[in-house]
């Protein structure tokens, strides 16, 4: 009788146990940690880079070509379903919060991990399915630049069978030295911190 209460105690713990582990285990937050983020972001400017990169409007560039503005930028893929648009969501999102003298110091800039499949033809269509304005500038190199910058920005990115990938959901604020200042992980993030540091570059660029 004893040896039945210890061992009906004992299970019931052990369940309670597994499912407080479980549901912590399914409720981590994509937000980090001011260090976490810190202790991510690369010191190496991607002007230092230099591949060549072509545009939506089929014109050849370097990412030095970006230093005249402060550049908001992340990488994406066209024909991704899911988290892309939604991070395409959260930078139009940060681009309402400043006047249009403030974001004529500013582009945003979608930097393809797919440079098979878009072509500047198809950055044009995604642009109008987004309503992507002027100031946003798509680019694709080949794979080996494509990698390479994936390598300096932390942005991990892993091909599926079914052509997609997956891969890091990060927004990143470029200064005009091509130095990450500060980026935002996850998706559906408050954007107040990255708004502010935006802020803090148009204030030091006047």
């Amino acid at each position: 009788m004893n040896i039945k209460i210890i061992l009906f105690f004992f299970i019931v713990f052990s369940n309670f146990s597994c499912k407080e582990k479980n549901t912590k285990e399914c409720c981590k937050s994509d937000s980090m940690s001011e260090k976490s983020i810190k202790e991510s972001i690369s010191g190496e400017s991607i002007f230092n880079l230099d591949s060549r990169w072509v545009k939506q409007t089929k014109d050849s560039m370097s990412l030095n070509d970006l230093s005249e503005k402060i550049t908001v930028a992340a990488m994406v893929f066209t024909h991704c379903e899911s988290a892309c648009p939604r991070i395409i969501a959260d930078i139009q999102r940060i681009e309402k919060a400043f006047t249009k003298e403030e974001l004529q110091k500013i582009q945003f800039l979608l930097i393809s991990m797919d440079p098979v499949r878009d072509t500047p033809e198809r950055f044009i269509e995604f642009s109008k399915n987004h309503q992507l304005n002027d100031n946003w500038i798509c680019i694709s190199s080949d794979n080996n630049a494509t990698m390479e910058i994936a390598n300096v920005l932390n942005v991990r990115i892993k091909p599926l069978s079914n052509g997609g990938f997956d891969h890091s959901n990060t927004i990143f604020l470029f200064d005009n030295n091509g130095n990450i200042v500060f980026q935002q992980n996850g998706l559906a993030q408050e954007p107040t911190e990255m708004i502010k540091q935006i802020t803090s570059l148009i204030k030091n660029k006047n």
